[in-house]
């Protein structure tokens, strides 16, 4: 455990005649998972307090227990080591934070973890194979899924020719304290092999949905998956007359039944907004996601619905929305994929959901601007190279370009998780108070 002399910045303290001294803070990454009471005992707090701190936590975050892997911080009393308070990561979007106002008086509240965006812009050479060159550079591996799906019906990158160039800006999000890096989407590429140049530009349409386009504004990649999972083969298809295994009647069976193993991960086959995510009769627990030209998919007998989503929110193409489970009527673990057109069941191995669009007239001229400034930024960047460090630079060489801030640096910094969708393009200054 570390320990230091820190902590007024998240503990609210109680009003008093004169201030009180600075908590002494205790901070760990928890390497088991245990009881919260059970974890306050051991860090010497009395049976009789720790059962009453617990049991409020418990109240407040409906868990009785502390993860291993989560960050934990507790805040002692300089003078008497009583508990003063105390922060709990309950993963990386909160915590909670709770604190003893005296006289056995506690408070408690989960707060959003805060987040600073910091663009990261780079440009390496590819020697023999792009996904080594991408490794070697620490290119987080969403950023090269991201690359060589927005250009794969274009050029297999994999296949570049030795000394092909590589410019890339993408963006992380980072934790006030640190704790931290979530890594974004791609931001703006461009890869120059033989007399050849490819191009992408993030760009958020009308509907604030983010995707990267080519220089003359066509979406890059594929619009939509074949198939949700990896499964192991088709149950049952569609057909509007099939022998029901648990009804024992013939009916519709308006989709088709993927076997997988339980609990493999189901993805959005296309974007889209979230119509919704929850118990649904005989499909058990069961997604809707409505599409562009008036499609929608149905994802249904999930063991788990990912706790992200939300009826109206927005999904990415690939982006995880649950696991494969057995709820409803079912009698084994599969998916049962389903589409709909314009109101009307059509067969998911047949209709085509995703097409290839471009930004629209009435959005073409913002495109244009937020074109220019990207690209203005990669030509300032060098042909070859690697992260651009200063020789004996330790901290990160900042720049900007219009109202466009870009953060370059040698390693990276805490965990690092992926998280779509990041579109804010101004880095914030990281705050260093807080208060409950």
């Amino acid at each position: 455990m570390d320990a230091g002399k820190d902590g007024t910045d998240v503990i609210e303290q109680a009003e008093t005649a004169e201030p009180a001294p600075q908590s002494i803070t205790i901070s760990t990454m928890l390497d088991r998972t245990a009881p919260i009471e059970s974890y306050l005992r051991d860090a010497g707090m009395e049976p009789g307090d720790a059962h009453q701190w617990a049991s409020y936590i418990q109240q407040i975050t409906a868990n009785r227990y502390f993860h291993s892997g989560h960050p934990l911080t507790l805040y002692k009393d300089p003078e008497t080591g009583e508990m003063r308070g105390l922060k709990y990561d309950l993963d990386e979007n909160s915590t909670v934070i709770g604190a003893s106002l005296g006289a056995g008086v506690l408070k408690a509240a989960i707060r959003p973890i805060e987040y600073y965006i910091r663009p990261i812009k780079m440009t390496f050479a590819v020697k023999d194979n792009f996904q080594r060159a991408a490794a070697e550079n620490r290119i987080p591996k969403p950023i090269v899924d991201s690359l060589q799906d927005a250009f794969s019906d274009r050029h297999d990158l994999n296949r570049l020719a030795p000394g092909s160039a590589v410019k890339l800006i993408y963006q992380e999000k980072v934790s006030r304290d640190g704790s931290y890096t979530l890594v974004g989407d791609v931001q703006a590429a461009q890869i120059r092999f033989g007399s050849r140049t490819l191009t992408a530009i993030s760009f958020s349409d009308e509907h604030g949905r983010p995707h990267l386009y080519d220089e003359q504004g066509h979406a890059l990649g594929p619009q939509s998956l074949k198939f949700p999972l990896n499964f192991q083969y088709i149950s049952s298809g569609f057909t509007f007359h099939r022998y029901h295994p648990i009804l024992h009647e013939y009916r519709p069976h308006v989709g088709v039944d993927l076997v997988a193993k339980y609990g493999e991960p189901v993805k959005s086959v296309a974007d889209g907004t979230v119509i919704s995510a929850g118990w649904q009769g005989e499909l058990g627990n069961c997604i809707r996601i409505q599409h562009q030209h008036q499609m929608v998919s149905i994802y249904g007998h999930l063991s788990k619905i990912s706790p992200a989503l939300k009826p109206g929110g927005y999904v990415h193409i690939g982006q995880v929305i649950g696991n494969v489970g057995s709820t409803g009527l079912s009698t084994g673990p599969h998916l049962h994929f389903a589409m709909e057109k314009d109101g009307a069941w059509v067969n998911p191995l047949t209709e085509k959901l995703g097409e290839n669009h471009q930004v629209s007239p009435r959005m073409k001229a913002i495109f244009e601007d937020i074109k220019d400034q990207y690209q203005s930024a990669l030509a300032e960047l060098p042909d070859l190279g690697s992260h651009f460090i200063a020789s004996g630079e330790r901290k990160p060489a900042i720049s900007k370009f219009g109202d466009m801030y870009h953060v370059t640096i040698d390693r990276p910094v805490g965990k690092v998780r992926h998280l779509r969708g990041i579109t804010s393009s101004r880095l914030e200054t990281p705050e260093t108070n807080g208060a409950l």
